[in-house]
């Protein structure tokens, strides 16, 4: 598993599990939420807003408590679409550019596997990564024109 998140200014450093290591919410809690809290005030500051998916460990009732205690602000699982990729800018975008960067060619083992995602992750325009998080906005005002359908 690899935890990784994106803002305005980079790709936030990720965090890769060890093999068969699931995630659950005491180690969501315990070093991914850290993490991310320290990451993101390196990249922006004090002032930003912590966005996340409808995974389990995540809406555990003490994750939610934590990032409530801790992060400057949240967009909380009551204002968060469930299952809404297209506001999601890893899965509209990010995850494809990694994939789309890495040699995979040079992926023989789970430690070349690991070796190629941090390239690949490095290898992400930041322009590119702007503009992704620049068009979320209109992603929105699609999607509601939509009523909640797909977009590309």
């Amino acid at each position: 598993m690899v935890w990784l998140a994106a803002s305005k200014n980079g790709l936030l450093l990720p965090i890769i599990c060890e093999p068969g290591e699931t995630l659950t919410h005491e180690n969501y809690i315990e070093i991914v939420l850290p993490h991310a809290l320290s990451e993101g005030q390196r990249l922006l500051g004090d002032n930003f807003i912590y966005q996340q998916d409808n995974a389990t460990p995540h809406n555990h009732k003490d994750s939610i408590a934590w990032i409530k205690k801790n992060f400057p602000r949240f967009i909380d699982e009551k204002k968060w679409p469930p299952n809404s990729p297209d506001l999601n800018v890893l899965d509209y975008y990010v995850w494809d550019a990694i994939g789309h960067n890495m040699h995979w060619d040079n992926v023989k083992s789970y430690d070349s596997l690991i070796d190629e995602i941090k390239k690949g992750i490095s290898r992400v325009p930041k322009n590119d990564l702007l503009r992704s998080v620049q068009n979320w906005s209109s992603r929105i005002v699609s999607i509601l024109k939509t009523k909640g359908a797909y977009i590309k």
